[in-house]
């Protein structure tokens, strides 16, 4: 969905209420999954049921979802969420709640659909930067999307051609994912990935561009950086993402990751794909070889 359609939803919602009867309540916003993204859920009327119930204010089909699975109540304080004894529970900001005041841009989790929260006081201008956002970032694990990754890595080619400065990029692949869903289920899959994209986060400087490059594959672009130091940060990342298990409704998910590692070859013609194709063999070899592993040629 392209960020002109996602905005015309806006001055729909807008329209609803006269300017001299400003609608005290917020919004949902949906970010996660792909489809329905960007739906904008007004929340008027007091109470609104989130459930499968068709009859739900706002019904969802999915079958992570209950039937009755939260409700949502404008009060004095502010709009409250409130869990119904769902089975996969209702999460604010990834933790698990049973009854909640919302806070602007909060992110509420009810299964595996995800909404941002904006509050009355400025809802025009939270949309659009969640509009930007959804445009640039992963709904759930909140770092990069493919989108931004491809036009950021031909913006940076081109910076380091022409500074013939070093730069590599890592292609990192959780081993044995498919397992992980088949046995402990998708939402279980789910929490993997956002804790797999917090342990490699936490071993960066802040300057590199991680982004999810799709399923259980992500991609680390760093700048200025030597294929040396590379493949120490590519070790910092592996042993961070097998340091203890993955903690999912009372099982102990352990997890790894393989990584492949490529060099930007600055006195040679190479665009975005070439790289990440670099890369990608690389990991490709990590996977073939054992998994859980770092493996880098020197071009």
């Amino acid at each position: 969905m392209s960020v002109q359609m996602l905005e015309e939803l806006l001055p729909t919602r807008f329209a609803q209420a006269p300017k001299s009867e400003p609608d005290s309540s917020g919004c949902l916003v949906r970010i996660y999954p792909s489809q329905g993204l960007g739906q904008l859920v007004t929340l008027t009327g007091g109470r609104v049921l989130v459930g499968r119930d068709p009859l739900a204010q706002l019904s969802i089909e999915d079958e992570s979802v209950s039937r009755r699975h939260a409700l949502i109540e404008s009060t004095r304080e502010g709009d409250m969420v409130q869990d119904l004894e769902s089975t996969n529970g209702t999460w604010v900001n990834e933790q698990r709640v049973l009854a909640k005041r919302l806070e602007p841009g909060d992110r509420v989790r009810f299964g595996n659909q995800i909404f941002t929260y904006l509050s009355a006081s400025s809802i025009e201008a939270q949309y659009h930067e969640s509009v930007y956002k959804m445009m640039t970032t992963d709904g759930l694990t909140q770092v990069h999307n493919k989108r931004f990754l491809l036009e950021s890595l031909e913006r940076e080619l081109v910076r380091v051609r022409r500074r013939r400065s070093p730069m590599c990029v890592l292609m990192m692949d959780i081993d044995h994912f498919k397992s992980v869903n088949d046995r402990f289920g998708h939402l279980a899959g789910d929490t993997v990935l956002v804790e797999f994209s917090r342990r490699v986060a936490s071993v960066l400087a802040g300057d590199e561009l991680l982004a999810r490059y799709g399923g259980e594959e992500f991609t680390l672009v760093m700048a200025d950086t030597s294929p040396e130091e590379a493949v120490q940060t590519a070790e910092k990342i592996r042993a961070a993402v097998s340091n203890g298990p993955v903690c999912f409704d009372g099982d102990q998910i352990a997890i790894t990751v393989s990584i492949g590692v490529a060099e930007f070859p600055a006195d040679t013609v190479c665009d975005a794909t070439a790289l990440l194709e670099s890369a990608d063999q690389m990991l490709y070899l990590a996977k073939t070889s054992g998994r859980n592993q770092v493996q880098y040629r020197r071009s």
